[in-house]
């Protein structure tokens, strides 16, 4: 099996990567500032082209798979690439596509663009072969290139205060994640002598539950928990995006937090099978109280940054509805819902938070006061931030809607009918505040800041956006493509992996 074309993406991006700085030099001597964005979107265009030959290989695999070892299991380094893992590494490389055209004018005024199109590129390289490795320590070390990079990338802007505080926040508490996976990943080997994904599957279904087993899930959920921002790690959320730079805040809402998505779904429902080990009941309470806290926060907002940053964690709930709903055993559903609202909130929360960074850029303002009527100067990028608002309130025919429904069909479906109910108070509570900012941007008198500065973005940045709209409104007229392609993802890797639920 031709195996090693799993590495084409990774040397691709790592070559693009290392030029970059180079590019960007040789660009600004001639007074191209956004060569870098052009440069850094290639490289992110090759990647998904050599992503599609990676499925195309997975997709004629008997076994449904490609695998790789260095060094021979169980002890040896494992590459491992199967349908999930194509869905999750598409969605993240297509948003770093889009945000790099976006960067290439909203980053214009800045300096050390070589050091921020290299370290987008690396994130997003890092969350990538996250979802390509089969074993724990694989995991762990593209785990820390996609987090040492994006707290950088938080802190970009170093000249000013509230960038560099909440990079060392977010430092602070992905460090902390990261040591606690690091701990686990210790007692795991402790337990079973192997860190790779298949060998401690089976060496846990061998075994009775014990403590150890519990300790070990619980510190995998604080790991993935701090980085998907759920309840009760979301605390650095809500400083670090609205600090960072508008294309790294829909890179980090968009799809850096749902590599805590990824782990929980990979390798918790892997490691450790649900015959054995009941967390439902903990995801449940996780998924209710991570859509309330976002909602209730999103609300208190002024800032649209930190509107939409809270919004990203009740984002989060509703997509651990879906993991909970798995949990108590309606599994292909409940996990191929979460995946296809990963789907579709990386698609609306980044254009929500690039089509923000369209008015940031004119008007150098986060807030919702100065912003006011600024849909009458700035129409396309206005508009194009109201469809991201009312795709995450589910309204129909956006592409929130539909996720959402599937979402809280799995909780029916899995007896979890008060989630449901909760998820659609959440929902409905949501679109109350969208249609307050709504109301500002388009309803209320336009303040002295938009009369005098605003005007529409330049092509770029409503090219970027525009692209995100499409998709927003063609996944909620025709969903069906995303929803088979992660129901056909789920079903195989359940097979592979002999995953079932025993009630």
């Amino acid at each position: 099996m031709y195996s090693e074309v799993i590495f084409w993406p990774l040397i691709s991006m790592l070559v693009f990567t290392g030029l970059t700085p180079f590019v960007v030099y040789l660009g600004e001597r001639r007074g191209n500032k956004g060569v870098g964005g052009y440069w850094s979107a290639a490289s992110f265009a090759v990647a998904l082209y050599l992503l599609y030959q990676v499925y195309l290989q997975v997709a004629s695999s008997p076994k449904g798979y490609l695998e790789y070892y260095i060094y021979a299991p169980p002890v040896g380094v494992m590459f491992y690439v199967d349908l999930i893992s194509i869905f999750f590494s598409a969605v993240f490389i297509f948003l770093g596509f889009v945000s790099a055209i976006h960067s290439t004018r909203y980053m214009e005024r800045d300096t050390g663009l070589g050091a921020y199109y290299a370290l987008l590129q690396l994130m997003t390289l890092g969350m990538v072969y996250v979802t390509f490795t089969g074993d724990l320590f694989n995991l762990f070390v593209f785990w820390e290139v996609m987090a040492i990079s994006s707290y950088v990338l938080v802190a970009f802007r170093k000249e000013l205060w509230e960038p560099v505080e909440a990079g060392l926040k977010y430092l602070v508490m992905s460090g902390a994640g990261s040591a606690t996976m690091l701990f686990a990943m210790s007692l795991i080997y402790g337990l079973t002598g192997s860190l790779n994904f298949v060998y401690v599957s089976e060496a846990f279904r061998s075994m009775q539950p014990t403590p150890l087993h519990y300790l070990a899930i619980a510190m995998l959920v604080v790991a993935f928990g701090i980085k998907a921002a759920a309840f009760p790690f979301w605390t650095w959320l809500p400083d670090a995006h609205p600090a960072a730079p508008s294309p790294i805040s829909a890179m980090l809402s968009g799809v850096v937090i749902k590599t805590g998505v990824y782990g929980i779904l990979r390798v918790i429902f892997l490691l450790f099978p649900l015959a054995m080990f009941h967390y439902g009941a903990m995801l449940f309470v996780m998924a209710a109280l991570t859509m309330t806290i976002g909602n209730i926060g999103a609300l208190l907002q002024r800032d649209i940054k930190r509107l939409l940053a809270f919004s990203s964690v009740a984002q989060i709930g509703y997509i651990l509805v879906g993991l909970a709903a798995a949990g108590y055993g309606c599994l292909v559903d409940g996990l191929a819902s979460a995946m296809f609202h990963v789907f579709n909130h990386a698609i609306m929360k980044g254009l929500a938070f690039l089509a923000a960074g369209a008015l940031i850029y004119r008007l150098e303002t986060r807030s919702l006061d100065d912003l006011a009527g600024v849909g009458r100067k700035m129409p396309i990028s206005t508009v194009s931030l109201t469809i991201a608002l009312f795709a995450l309130g589910g309204v129909p025919p956006l592409n929130g809607f539909m996720s959402k429904w599937y979402l809280f069909m799995s909780a029916i479906d899995g007896g979890l009918w008060l989630l449901a109910v909760i998820g659609v108070i959440n929902s409905a509570f949501s679109v109350a505040y969208y249609l307050w900012v709504f109301q500002r941007l388009f309803l209320a008198p336009p303040s002295k800041l938009v009369e005098e500065h605003a005007r529409e973005a330049p092509a770029p940045i409503l090219i970027a956006l525009l692209m995100l709209v499409i998709i927003v409104f063609a996944v909620g007229v025709y969903p069906q493509p995303i929803i088979s392609f992660a129901r056909t993802a789920v079903q195989t890797f359940l097979v592979n992996f002999q995953i079932t639920y025993l009630a």
